[in-house]
C-alpha cells in the first residue's frame, strides 16, 4: 500500500533524526509517566487504605472510663444513639525478647476475641482468639522483634516479667504503626492478664455510633450524651471522650487528611513535570520548522496552503506524543506500584491488585495528546506564516542579526581564550530556545533544593522539639520515688553532673462548646535552674517555685483550644477533681501532645502525692547533651544503679533512640519528593540535551570554519561542552533565586501536614551546593553526545550542509 506524500515526510523528519525524537519522546513520557504514577498510585492507596478501612467497622468514638465491667458495656450498647460497642482494657506495658530488649508496648485486651465487633483485626498467621499464657502480636510489631508464631516473648507489667507464647500474628489497621511511633502493639486475654496477677476490668469503651449522617461535632454530641446518661450515673468517671486519629473525621483512616495534603504536592509536582517537558516540544517544532524553511516555501508554491502545513506539523508532535504514551503507561503502572508499595509498608496496609484504571489510562492520554499539541501550537502557527517569497529565498540559516546587550558585553571581555568565548557568544544567539531549556532546568533546580530545604526545615523543627527532651538518658520509676532519694542514686552515676526528678499525672481539660475534653499531661518541673528543659516561651514566664496555681501550657494545648490566651483561668480535671489554673506562660510545639507544667508544690495539692517523683533525667554535661555513645553508655549505667537501689527496673531512654523514629518518618518523606525532584531533573536533562543538538546542527558551517583554521577534536568539543555547562550555570544561578520562595511555600506545606504545626523556614545551601554539582554534570552529560557528533563532522559533510 502506498504511503501519503505527508506521511512520508513526517515518518522522514521523525526518522531522519533519531535522537531529536527520542528526546522528545523520552521528555513527554516522564511528564505523563508522572502523572499516571502520582494519580494511579493514590488511587491504589484509595481502594487498598480508605476503600477496605470501613471493613473493620472502626470506632468513631473512644471513652476512657475508671475501670468498669461488661455490664456497663452492654448498657451503652442498649443507648439508641449507639449501634455497637465494645469494652477494652489498654495499658502500658514492656516487651523484649530474649535477643532484645524491653520496649515499650500498648497492650491491649478485649472483651471476646472470637466475636471481634469494633476495629477488628486481621489474622495474618496462627490465631486469632489467644489462650492462656499466650499473645497475639501485631505484624509490625513481630517483624520489629523478629518474632513468629510458636516463638516466646517477654512482657513486663508492674515491674514484673511474664514469657508468654506467641499464638498468632494479628493486622491492625486503625492504629498508627509502629513504623511512626515506635510503640509495639500486642493483645492477650482477659485470663493471661488475671494469670499475671492483674485485676480483671476494662477501661475503654470503643463505640460505633447509630446515626449515619455524622460528622465530628455530631459523633462528640453523642460522646457527651452517652457519658451524662449512661456511664456517669452508673457511678463511673469519664476520663475522656475522644475521636481516634489526627484530626481524623469519624469512621476515617486516621491520618488521611495528612494523607490527602501530602498527595496533593506530588500532584501539582507531576503536573510541573508534563508542562516542563512541554519546553523541549516548542524547541523542538521551532528548531524544525527553522531548519525547513525553504522545504515550507517549495511546498507553499506547489499548492500547499497553510492549514495543511499547520496539519502535517502537529500530526509530527501527534506521533511524538502517542509514542510517548506508549512508553509512560508501564513507567506509570511501575511508578505507582513502588509509590503504593513505600506507603503500605510505612502505613502498615496490604496492596491489592496492581493495576491501572482506565480512567488513570484516559487521564495519561489527555494531558500525553493534549498539553505537546497546545504548546507545539503557537510555532507551528508563527512558523507556516513565512510568505513563498522569503522561505525560498532565504538561506536557511539565519545570521547573527542585531546584536543584543549580553552579546555586545561579550565582545569586550578579552581574557578569556577564542573556545571560550565563541561557547558563551553561541549561548545567546537562540534566545526563545536558551529560555524554554532555562525554564526548565530553574524550574527543576529549584524543585530539587525546595526539597532539600524541606528535610532542613523538618530537622529543625523536630530540633525545636528536642529542647524539651534535652537529656543523656530518661529512666520510669515505677509507683514513684522521694526527690531527694532519686536524685542521689542518679549522682552516683559515674560521669553524670545533672539529676533532674519529675512527676508526672494525667488531667482532663475542660474544653468549651465540646463534650470530648482534652486529655494532657500535667509535670512538675524544677523552677530555677533548670537544664533538661530549655523551653521556647512564646508569651509569658516560665513557672516559679513559688506558684500556687499559675501554670505554663504549650503549643499543642492551643491547638486543640486556641482560644486559651496568657492571663485566661482553665478547668483541668485531675483526679475526679476540677481545678482552676492562670494560664503563665505559653512555650513552643512539643509534638507530643497537649502538656501543662506546674511547680511542685501545686503538682502536690492536687495529686496528693508529697515529693515524689516518677521520672528521672540526667546529664553528663550541662553545656550540651552527650554523643549518642555516651548517650548509651551513661543510660546503661543508670539502669544498672536503680535496679540495684531496687528503684526501677525498666528501661532508660536515651535522646537519642527517642528522636530515631522522627528521622525514619521523615525521610521516607523526603525520599519520595527526592524521587519527583529527580524525574523534573531528568526532564531538563533532556530538554538541555536537545537544545544542545539542535545548536551543534544549526552551527554545521562555523564548525567548518574552525575545521578550516585548523582547530582541533579537543577544541571544537570544548566549545560545545562549555556551552552547555554555562547554560547549566545560568539555571544554577536562577534557581538559586527561585528556591527560597517555592521551598518556603514547599515546606510549610510539608511541615503543616505532617507536623501540623507552623514552620519554622531552614534553606538548606547544601541543597544549592548539592544541585550545582548536578546540573555541571547535566551540563556535561547533555553536550557530550551533540559535541561527539560535531568532532566527528568532515569537511564534505560541511560543504554538503543544506
Amino acid at each position: 500500500m502506498e504511503i501519503h506524500t505527508r506521511w512520508r515526510k513526517i515518518l522522514k523528519d521523525i526518522w531522519g533524526n533519531k535522537s531529536r525524537s527520542i528526546l522528545v519522546i523520552l521528555s513527554i513520557a516522564i511528564g505523563i509517566a508522572a502523572v499516571g504514577m502520582i494519580n494511579n498510585g493514590w488511587r491504589m492507596i484509595e481502594r487498598d487504605l480508605f476503600g477496605t478501612y470501613p471493613e473493620g467497622n472502626p470506632a468513631h468514638l473512644h471513652i476512657y472510663v475508671s475501670p468498669f465491667q461488661l455490664d456497663l458495656a452492654r448498657a451503652v450498647e442498649a443507648m439508641r444513639e449507639v449501634d455497637t460497642v465494645q469494652a477494652r482494657r489498654v495499658e502500658s506495658a514492656q516487651i523484649g525478647t530474649a535477643d532484645r530488649d524491653l520496649e515499650t508496648l500498648d497492650l491491649t485486651v478485649v472483651e471476646d476475641f472470637e466475636d471481634f465487633t469494633v476495629s477488628r483485626l486481621g489474622i495474618e498467621a496462627g490465631t486469632g482468639v489467644p489462650g492462656l499464657r499466650e499473645i497475639l502480636l501485631e505484624r509490625d510489631t513481630a517483624d520489629a522483634l523478629g518474632a513468629g508464631v510458636g516463638d516466646t516473648v517477654q512482657v513486663e507489667v508492674d515491674d514484673l516479667v511474664y514469657a508468654l507464647r506467641v499464638a498468632g500474628v494479628v493486622h491492625d489497621v486503625h492504629i498508627p504503626p509502629y513504623t511512626i511511633t515506635g510503640i509495639h502493639t500486642a493483645f492477650l486475654s482477659m485470663e493471661t492478664l488475671n494469670w499475671m496477677g492483674e485485676p480483671a476490668y476494662y477501661n475503654r469503651l470503643d463505640i460505633v455510633v447509630a446515626d449515619e449522617d455524622f460528622n465530628r461535632e455530631s459523633v462528640l454530641d453523642t460522646g457527651g450524651i452517652i457519658r451524662d446518661r449512661t456511664i456517669e450515673p452508673a457511678g463511673y468517671q469519664v476520663g475522656s471522650v475522644q475521636i481516634p486519629g489526627f484530626d481524623a473525621d469519624p469512621g476515617e483512616y486516621w491520618a488521611q487528611n495528612q494523607m490527602d495534603g501530602f498527595i496533593l504536592i506530588l500532584q501539582v509536582m507531576s503536573v510541573l513535570a508534563i508542562f516542563l517537558s512541554g519546553g523541549l516540544v516548542i524547541n523542538t517544532i521551532s528548531a524544525m520548522l527553522n531548519q525547513q524553511i525553504q522545504q515550507i516555501g517549495i511546498m507553499r508554491a506547489v499548492g500547499a496552503v497553510r492549514g495543511q502545513l499547520v496539519q502535517m506539523y502537529l500530526a509530527n508532535v501527534v506521533v511524538f506524543s502517542v509514542v510517548a504514551l506508549v512508553v509512560a503507561i508501564p513507567l506509570g503502572l511501575v511508578g505507582s506500584w513502588g509509590l503504593s508499595g513505600i506507603a503500605a509498608s510505612f502505613l502498615n496496609y496490604n496492596i491489592g491488585t496492581i493495576n491501572l484504571s482506565w480512567q488513570i489510562v484516559l487521564l495519561m492520554a489527555a494531558i500525553g495528546l493534549l498539553m505537546p499539541v497546545l504548546v507545539a501550537m503557537y510555532p507551528i502557527v508563527a512558523g507556516t506564516r513565512i510568505s513563498v517569497y522569503d522561505a525560498i529565498y532565504q538561506n536557511g540559516i539565519s545570521g547573527e542579526g542585531k546584536r543584543g546587550l549580553i552579546e555586545r558585553a561579550l565582545l569586550g571581555i578579552k581574557a578569556l581564550s577564542p573556545p571560550v568565548m565563541l561557547s558563551l557568544r553561541n549561548t545567546f544567539r537562540k534566545k526563545a530556545r536558551l529560555a524554554f531549556t532555562l525554564i526548565t532546568l530553574t524550574m527543576a533546580g529549584a524543585m530539587f533544593v525546595s526539597v532539600f530545604s524541606t528535610r532542613a526545615s523538618l530537622t529543625s523543627a523536630v530540633d525545636e522539639i528536642r529542647r524539651y527532651f534535652n537529656y543523656d538518658a530518661a529512666l520510669s520509676i515505677p509507683g514513684g520515688a522521694s526527690f531527694p532519694t532519686v536524685e542521689r542514686e542518679a549522682m552516683r552515676v559515674e560521669g553524670v553532673t545533672v539529676a533532674e526528678g519529675w512527676a508526672t499525672v494525667t488531667g482532663v481539660l475542660d474544653v468549651e462548646g465540646s463534650e470530648e475534653g482534652e486529655e494532657l499531661a500535667i509535670f512538675a518541673t524544677p523552677a530555677e535552674d533548670i537544664v533538661t528543659v530549655e523551653p521556647l516561651l512564646l508569651e509569658g514566664r516560665w513557672i516559679r517555685s513559688d506558684d500556687t496555681s499559675q501554670v505554663v501550657i504549650n503549643e499543642d494545648l492551643l491547638i486543640r483550644d486556641p482560644s486559651i490566651e496568657l492571663g485566661d483561668v482553665i478547668t483541668v480535671a485531675v483526679n475526679g477533681r476540677d481545678r482552676e489554673f492562670e494560664v503563665a506562660g505559653i512555650t513552643s510545639r512539643h509534638l507530643i501532645g497537649p502538656r501543662i507544667y506546674v511547680s511542685y508544690p501545686t503538682f502536690n495539692r492536687i495529686s496528693g502525692q508529697q515529693n515524689q517523683v516518677n521520672t528521672v533525667y540526667v546529664r553528663t554535661d550541662r553545656e550540651a547533651v552527650g554523643s549518642p555513645a555516651v548517650q548509651d553508655a551513661v543510660a546503661a549505667e543508670l539502669e544498672e544503679r536503680f535496679d540495684t537501689a531496687g528503684l526501677s527496673d525498666r528501661p532508660s531512654q536515651t535522646q537519642h533512640s527517642a528522636f530515631a523514629q522522627f528521622g525514619n518518618s521523615f525521610d521516607i518523606i523526603v525520599i519520595v519528593l527526592i524521587i519527583m525532584a529527580g524525574l523534573l531533573a531528568v526532564v531538563g536533562g533532556l530538554s538541555l540535551t536537545g537544545t544542545m543538538g539542535m545548536n551543534v546542527f544549526e552551527r554545521t558551517r562555523e564548525i567548518g570554519v574552525l575545521r578550516a583554521v585548523g582547530a582541533s577534536n579537543g577544541a571544537i568539543r570544548q566549545v560545545v561542552i562549555i556551552e552547555g555547562v554555562v547554560v547549566g550555570l545560568i539555571s544554577w544561578v536562577l534557581a538559586a533565586g527561585l528556591s527560597y520562595p517555592v521551598g518556603l511555600v514547599l515546606a510549610g506545606a510539608v511541615v503543616r501536614i505532617v507536623m501540623e504545626t507552623d514552620l519554622v523556614y531552614e534553606y538548606s545551601v547544601m541543597g544549592l551546593l548539592v544541585w550545582l554539582a548536578i546540573v555541571v554534570v547535566i551540563g556535561i552529560i547533555s553536550s557530550w553526545a551533540p559535541a561527539r557528533r560535531a568532532e566527528l563532522l568532515t569537511v564534505r559533510e560541511v560543504l554538503d550542509y543544506e
